[in-house]
């Protein structure tokens, strides 16, 4: 590539980065769904959260630029019942943590913003530790700075005196447990707390603690909609057919169960290709769900959108033009 053809197409990228770009990228997609992924959520600046000033403006960005709307009129739409507006947009929020009833419900009510929360019902019901939230509480509890532990059949040298080395280490570990078996994942995570002497207590406590029912219900009457993220947050695709087939339905019946409403949307746990497969969506499809949710980064596309494959977006941006250089 000559240095010429280098610097347009720079140039070109440094344009559609900018809100003229999006604006026209928004108009070119209009007839595409996005949807939007959270999580966590803070009134103070905290790793992996989102500072609560900034998803209201994050919201009200979304709302003067798109046509926020709930996930069930989109199934509508798919079913041929109802049309979409153009730029239509859906918030979705994956696991049910304490945090979004009491820092991002008030956000949601104030600008009337439709969303679905899907839950982990186990962590709802039982307050169980979700596989990923366990690994946190031992490597932060950790009495060792520095260890080496065999995983994959290898030894592994890990640190945890800083948030980066810490980080780094979770990163690794989570990237090998999540191809294990559950079973063998929680022998492991059992195995690891015994080697760093972390007690790790039977329920989840403090910044690691669910939903209540409760609040879900509140919430629901406020207009909030809630869909299955199975029973334990498995990975979908390491566990045994009877075990697939509890993860599904026993996780919408409860949630039916409490709200007495109908569960019609599904979130794969962590969502990538490679966590669900085939088996996966034929028993989503054979017990009554409409569509699942992925965290494959994309748009979707009504009326021929894979409705048990739908893409989302992830924002962590806190201005707008930033929001929209994530968006193109």
């Amino acid at each position: 590539m000559s240095r010429m053809s280098f610097s347009f197409k720079k140039l070109l990228l440094q344009c559609f980065s900018t809100m003229k770009g999006f604006e026209l990228l928004r108009f070119l997609r209009r007839r595409s769904l996005t949807i939007l992924v959270y999580h966590r959520f803070s009134n103070r600046e905290e790793p992996f959260k989102l500072r609560i000033d900034r998803f209201e403006r994050q919201i009200q960005f979304f709302k003067d630029k798109y046509n926020i709307i709930p996930l069930n009129q989109y199934l509508r739409a798919l079913d041929g019942k109802c049309s979409l507006p153009i730029n239509p947009l859906i918030v979705t929020i994956d696991d049910g943590y304490w945090d979004n009833y009491k820092i991002a419900f008030s956000v949601l009510q104030r600008h009337s913003v439709p969303a679905t929360i899907f839950l982990s019902t186990d962590f709802i019901n039982q307050r169980a530790w979700l596989w990923s939230n366990k690994l946190e509480y031992i490597l932060k509890n950790s009495k060792f700075e520095r260890f080496t532990y065999n995983l994959a059949n290898k030894s592994m040298e890990f640190q945890v005196d800083s948030f980066s080395t810490w980080h780094k280490s979770q990163l690794t570990i989570f990237n090998i447990l999540r191809q294990s078996p559950d079973q063998e994942k929680n022998e492991i995570l059992n195995d690891l707390a015994r080697f760093l002497k972390v007690v790790v207590p039977s329920e989840t406590q403090g910044d690691f603690l669910p939903l209540t029912w409760k609040e879900i219900r509140t919430m629901h009457r406020s207009g909030i909609d809630f869909g299955s993220h199975s029973c334990s947050h498995a990975i979908l695709s390491r566990v045994t057919s009877q075990r697939l087939h509890r993860e599904i339905v026993l996780s919408k019946e409860k949630i039916q169960q409490e709200l007495q409403w109908p569960v019609t949307s599904f979130c794969y746990p962590n969502g990538q290709p490679e966590d669900y497969s085939y088996e996966v969506i034929k028993c989503l499809k054979n017990s009554g769900y409409g569509c699942a949710v992925t965290t494959v980064r994309g748009l979707n596309y009504a009326p021929s959108g894979q409705r048990f494959e739908l893409k989302r977006l992830a924002v962590s941006a806190e201005y707008e033009p930033q929001i929209s250089r994530q968006l193109i």
